[in-house]
């Protein structure tokens, strides 16, 4: 098994961590996010227009997928879900690595958000906390205040959510992808022709 990030836009750009202008700044950025986060794993840079983040899902802000050994979509989670994601990895190494795992899950999970999403916008800066707050209603003084009340509030999230086998799913544009990209198709193509920098 194998964890692969890819480093998408400036989901909270502000005086600290402006939008990204050039692809050597995202770069930089993605090694930054790395060091501070401690990755093990890999940390894919999409290119500066964000083509594999709009082929796989329409530039949701916290989307996971689960990826099967044939290269078929096993699982999509629109928001990632810690518990929801490692029961579709159960499922999915019990079916021997092949096939739908858990689905698709399109649940916003928004209290393990406010819990734990505060360092995204607070990496900003002061800017990008009260633009969060204002563009979704609180949600920056929801999430700083969840993070002060991690130790009280965490276990709550962490419940697993099944998702429901057989999503329903509508084929977008000309190019190859799903929206929803539906467990039990390829994903699209576009990840294969996007410049992305390994790191």
């Amino acid at each position: 098994m194998e964890f692969v990030d890819v480093f998408l836009r400036q989901a909270h750009p502000g005086e600290d961590r402006p939008g990204y202008q050039t692809y050597a700044e995202k770069v930089e950025a993605a090694r930054r996010y790395k060091r501070e986060e401690a990755l093990p794993w890999t940390l894919l840079v999409d290119d500066i227009a964000g083509t594999v983040h709009r082929a796989y899902s329409e530039e949701m802000a916290d989307p996971v997928f689960l990826i099967d050994t044939e290269g078929i979509i096993s699982f999509y989670g629109m928001w990632t879900h810690v518990p929801t994601l490692h029961a579709a990895i159960e499922t999915l190494l019990a079916n021997g690595g092949r096939g739908v795992s858990g689905g698709l899950d399109r649940k916003p999970h928004l209290l393990a958000s406010f819990v734990d999403g505060y360092r995204g916008p607070r990496r900003g800066g002061r800017r990008a906390v009260l633009e969060y707050d204002l563009g979704a209603l609180g949600a920056g003084t929801m999430s700083f205040a969840g993070n002060q009340a991690k130790s009280v509030l965490g276990p709550w999230p962490s419940v697993p959510r099944h998702c429901p086998r057989r999503p329903r799913s509508r084929w977008a544009s000309a190019h190859v992808r799903v929206w929803p990209p539906s467990p039990g198709r390829s994903p699209p193509t576009a990840k294969r022709r996007t410049r992305q920098s390994g790191l």
